[in-house]
């Protein structure tokens, strides 16, 4: 989000900084964490608050599963969640059963993954380094930073223990 100043938990501030990057959210959001660089919206894409997920060089501190191309073309990104979720999906909506994430997308690369899982009403997103928030629209977070939602991705919710997305390596 660009100031490297930390933000504080929901506070008055902290909303105001994110309104100004994402004008799209008016109120309707809710801050769910504090900011963290141990992770990012892919990573939090697959459950997985320890380890920041992006195609960057070797020994950048990025993580990037063996197999999937080091690039930030939307195609690769698909291909990443494909490898996990099976099956791409035409509807934003809830459908019973399924988890699904959105993948955003500017001039053809990946900017930003967005979920929805398990009975929650609302999309979570990880704003890069910063938070992570609740959101009800997935255009709310459409514009200069994210581009807009490219494609979203289901997989069938598991139905016995552990979270709903987690990387299979």
């Amino acid at each position: 989000m660009g100031t490297g100043t930390p933000i504080p938990l929901d506070t008055p501030e902290a909303r105001l900084i994110i309104k100004s990057v994402f004008p799209g959210l008016g109120d309707d959001f809710t801050i769910s964490s504090k900011c963290d660089e141990d992770y990012n919206c892919v990573a939090w894409g697959f459950n997985n608050s320890h380890q920041y997920w992006w195609p960057g060089p070797k020994g950048s501190g990025c993580y990037w599963p063996p197999g999937i191309p080091p690039n930030e073309k939307l195609e690769t990104f698909i291909l990443l969640f494909e490898d996990q979720f099976v099956e791409r999906s035409a509807s934003r909506e809830r459908e019973e059963g399924f988890d699904k994430v959105a993948i955003y997308a500017a001039n053809g690369k990946s900017k930003h993954v967005a979920r929805l899982w398990l009975e929650d009403p609302t999309w979570m997103s990880k704003l890069g380094p910063k938070q992570d928030i609740h959101h009800h629209s997935l255009e709310a977070l459409e514009g200069r930073y994210y581009g807009s939602v490219a494609q979203i991705m289901k997989r069938k919710r598991r139905t016995r223990g552990g979270p709903a997305f987690t990387f299979s390596s």
